[in-house]
């Protein structure tokens, strides 16, 4: 029965996996905005950025 399960739960992930591919929708919230600290800092961040809370403002 597990085995069952299993397959039950592959075919569902390729199936999701394939409507996503084929929907082609828009994507809500882009990845790599300027609202992502990590990409504010270099690597590796200087010592400050930890002792120092981190804001964000986000300019419409």
């Amino acid at each position: 029965i597990g085995s069952l399960i299993s397959m039950t739960a592959v075919i569902m992930l390729m199936f999701i996996v394939w409507e996503a591919f084929s929907a082609k929708r828009k994507v809500l919230q882009p990845e790599l905005t300027t609202t992502n600290i990590e990409w504010i800092h270099g690597c590796p961040p200087p010592y400050h950025t930890f002792e120092e809370p981190a804001f964000v403002q986000v300019q419409e």
